[in-house]
């Protein structure tokens, strides 16, 4: 009895066992069916791109399929800063004016982060580059949308009249969008290169260096200067337009760059839609010769060989015919132009230019009672240890304005920095000091990513301490 009744459990339990394989037979096939049938549906997508592509990190994070490609970067600055002048209450005077009326309270310091910054770049079919950085940082946005002026408030500073302007760019500008720059380019081979959108616009070298690869905290008060100049400056010169540029040589030694731009800045309104802009537009070159190992648009020796020379030198121009209209008036026909070197050996770098600014013919603004003519110097040298992480660097740099309403006046920067590279510039810890001095006259600027903060027409001096990490992916 027993047996049979183990039999019959043995009977049972086979006949469910094959039920149940069987069911999951079934399962796994409707499952594989579903998958296949899925991928199938994709198949002809994939081949589209030329396969399923593949992913990295090589200097940014990539993604490849195909004649498609996207690079990833980012850029982080987390930053302590500090201001300490001789004397608070000029200064607090100073600011009060400059920001139309608004409290100084002197001596001010604290953390910020002025960058934090996403690159979109990469390659399409067709010989299509693009490229767009969108900023995100804490660099001073609540100021600018206070009130004040980046150059100067011709309304309240100088008394002569008018709206507020910014010298050499037309007033509804400021460059401020989260959309820093955004450009599509055909890259049709080394020595022609069309790019069209919001460009970043030839200038003196230090503002063509990325910020990522500078070997001070941020940009002396010379470039700051020469920045101001032109349109569309907040940390770089921008505006919308088109560029041509390219290399050419036995080496691509040579490079050029020429651009056509509307000269209202990164973020005007669009210009058919504003009957503020007028239909000029701003023209600017470059021209660049590396006459030793080219360096390329970087500051320091992170990349030179133990004994080696690196020399670069370029020439650069910008021009705009200031216009606006209803009603029609000239802000000036605004020249700037000048000359840079980069040099190095071993562990030494130096960095040079000269600038020239002119402005002239105006009939509105704060240029209407006179023409106006300054220049600017920067002088830049740096050691990288070899063999080390450390990096030491001083610079002086000046601007000198001639009889800008009937004044004359000039600034004078000295700094000095210590650069510790945990990785290159993709990581690194700096630290400078900054001493800067105005005289009676000067014409103070106002430029929040380095933190320069108006000398305006007062003697007056300033001492500007920054501590940075950065972390550039």
């Amino acid at each position: 009895m027993i047996r049979c009744v183990i039999a019959v459990l043995a009977a049972c339990v086979l006949c469910f066992g094959s039920v149940a394989h069987a069911d999951d037979l079934t399962s796994s096939r409707d499952i594989q069916s579903a998958v296949d049938s899925y991928l199938a549906s994709s198949e002809n997508d994939a081949n589209l791109v030329g396969g399923p592509g593949s992913a990295g990190y090589d200097a940014g994070f990539w993604i490849r399929g195909g004649d498609f490609m996207l690079r990833i970067n980012a850029t982080l600055q987390a930053r302590f800063e500090a201001n300490d002048w001789d004397n608070e209450d000029d200064a607090q005077n100073a600011f009060n004016q400059f920001f139309q009326g608004q409290q100084f309270a002197g001596d001010t310091s604290g953390f910020s982060l002025p960058r934090a910054t996403i690159k979109l770049s990469g390659e399409a079919p067709c010989d299509i580059c693009y490229y767009i950085e969108l900023e995100f940082g804490h660099f001073g946005r609540d100021v600018r949308e206070r009130g004040g002026t980046l150059l100067f408030d011709s309304a309240n500073v100088f008394g002569l009249g008018g709206a507020p302007t910014i010298l050499g760019t037309s007033p509804q500008s400021y460059n401020y969008d989260n959309t820093r720059e955004a450009w599509i380019e055909w890259c049709s081979c080394e020595a022609f290169n069309f790019r069209m959108g919001q460009i970043k616009t030839p200038t003196t070298r230090q503002m063509m260096v990325a910020p990522e690869l500078q070997q001070f905290v941020d940009v002396s008060f010379a470039s700051a200067y020469t920045g101001l100049w032109m349109p569309g400056y907040t940390d770089r010169n921008r505006d919308h337009g088109f560029m041509v540029h390219g290399a050419f040589g036995c080496d691509g030694e040579w490079s050029y760059m020429v651009a056509v731009t509307n000269g209202d800045g990164g973020d005007s309104i669009r210009n058919v839609l504003d009957h503020r802009t007028s239909d000029n537009l701003a023209f600017s070159a470059r021209l660049n010769w590396a006459f030793a190992q080219p360096i390329g648009y970087e500051e320091g020796a992170l990349r030179q060989q133990t004994c080696g020379w690196y020399g670069e030198v370029g020439l650069w121009a910008h021009y705009y015919a200031d216009r606006s209209d209803k009603p029609h008036q000239s802000l000036g026909d605004v020249l700037n132009a000048g000359i840079d070197l980069a040099l190095g050996y071993g562990g030494f770098s130096f960095t040079g230019a000269f600038s020239l600014h002119e402005a002239s013919d105006a009939d509105a603004g704060p240029l209407a009672a006179d023409d106006f003519k300054a220049f600017s110097w920067l002088a830049q040298l740096g050691y990288h240890f070899p063999g080390t992480a450390w990096e030491i660097a001083a610079r002086a740099s000046f601007y000198e304005n001639d009889e800008f309403v009937t004044t004359d006046g000039e600034v004078l920067e000295f700094a000095f920095g210590v650069n510790y590279y945990l990785n290159g510039h993709a990581n690194k810890l700096q630290l400078d000091v900054s001493f800067l001095e105005a005289s009676e006259g000067a014409v103070g600027i106002w430029s929040p990513y380095p933190g320069y903060l108006p000398l305006l027409g007062n003697e007056n001096s300033q001492i500007l301490i920054r501590f940075q990490w950065q972390l550039a992916l």
